[in-house]
Formats: structure tokens, sequence, C-alpha cells
């Protein structure tokens, strides 16, 4: 099986081996899909993983390694024309909001262009790459999971030297909860 690991920086790819695919997208949901999209043209991967770092809306720990079962995105606002926040329309107009990912998992991501401030109902952490991660693998009609390290709560002020310092630990944790969750879907 071909895997596409997808980051937003090498730090978050370092503990990967090099059986995998790997495309660093930078930071935000835009280059992360424009990024993951030409890997996907390039590779032509069996799944797509995002992986990384997020932040807990209070349900998760800082410290846990999670696979999310959906990704939404609240940059999506069309309401001006009937629609509700988060939904947006494909090229053939069909509406697309909440992307499914993993089925054996109930949390959900939400991804956006800011770090998140507040927490928001049935959202369970917050990054900034998930969702365009999950746009360009659903648009080339590849599989795709979103595994994401915790190394914050939303709404509580993160020194920068702590969370680069819990990140170092964390993502070296990353390869065996994507492995786990792979096998798992098998």
């Amino acid at each position: 099986m071909r895997i596409l690991i997808a980051a937003s920086d090498r730090v978050e790819l370092s503990a990967f081996p090099d059986s995998y695919d790997k495309v660093v997208t930078g930071i935000g949901p835009v280059l992360a899909a424009a990024n993951t999209a030409m890997a996907i043209a390039s590779c032509h991967p069996d799944v797509v993983v995002s992986v990384g770092t997020a932040g807990s809306a209070g349900s998760l720990a800082i410290g846990d390694i999670v696979s999310f079962g959906s990704v939404i995105s609240p940059d999506a606002d069309l309401s001006a024309y009937g629609l509700k926040r988060g939904i947006t329309l494909l090229p053939d107009h069909r509406k697309l909001s909440s992307i499914s990912l993993d089925r054996s998992s109930r949390y959900v991501l939400s991804s956006s262009s800011a770090l998140a401030s507040e927490a928001v109902d049935g959202v369970d952490a917050f990054d900034m790459e998930g969702y365009g991660v999950a746009v360009a693998a659903f648009c080339a009609s590849v599989p795709c999971l979103a595994v994401k390290a915790i190394t914050d709560i939303v709404g509580i002020r993160t020194e920068m030297n702590d969370y680069l310092s819990l990140r170092r630990g964390l993502v070296q944790m990353l390869p065996s909860k994507v492995s786990e969750t792979i096998k798992a879907l098998s």
C-alpha cells in the first residue's frame, strides 16, 4: 500500500521512515490543499494521512494522539447565498462540508486559516491543515486520515518554547498511531 504523509513542516515528518511518501504542505488550509494535490498527482497514493499537532477543545488531553472521524472548516461562509456556514461548493456545484475520515473514530477536527481562540460545540480539536489535505484527497478520490498530537488547549495561552518542546516528543509517536489506524481500516 502506498501511503502519502502530509505535514506542515519537516519536524512533523521526521519520525516517518522512507517507506512512506511525504509532502511538506506549509501552514494553513490553502497551502495544505495545493501541495497535497501536487503530491497526490505525483505519487498516486492509496491513502493520504494528514499528521501534525492540534489544540484540544477540552475533550482531549495534551499528549493524546488521535485519529479523527471527520474534518470540517468554519472558513467556508456562503451564508449570504443561503448555505450554512462550513459548506462550500465543488466545481460541479455539489455541496461539501464535513469530510469523513476514520469511520471508527467519533472525534471531529476543525481546520481554519487562523488559530482557534475558543472551543466550538461538536468539535474536539482544531488545526490548520487537516481540511486542506482532506479536500485534496477527496477531489482526487483518495481515502484520507488525520492523525494529530494534542499539544495545547484552545483558549489557554501556550508559550512557543513549550509548544515546540512538547511537539518534538509527540511527533515521534505519530508513525505508530498512523500504522495502527491504517491496520484497523484493513
